[in-house]
């Protein structure tokens, strides 16, 4: 069976430059913010994002974070 690539999940964040994603980690923790960079590992630079820890009522916000790829549960790029 081919590979199509139109599933290339880095074809998916390359679309989703510049624009709100949901980051989920292997914890629960969840990060909301505008995705500026990604390499090939799916490690991935959000911007403007907030930090939403399960269990706990505040969140946090940061104007820049940087999320290893091995710690990613999922990514949800369609955020609106």
């Amino acid at each position: 069976m081919a590979y199509n690539n139109s599933r290339n999940p880095l074809r998916v964040l390359q679309n989703r430059i510049n624009q709100q994603i949901v980051v989920r980690l292997k914890d629960s923790t969840e990060y909301h913010g505008t995705l500026k960079e990604y390499d090939n590992f799916m490690n991935v630079i959000l911007e403007n994002v907030t930090e939403q820890v399960p269990n706990e009522e505040k969140n946090n916000n940061y104007t820049q974070l940087f999320i290893r790829g091995n710690n990613i549960l999922f990514i949800l790029p369609e955020v609106d």
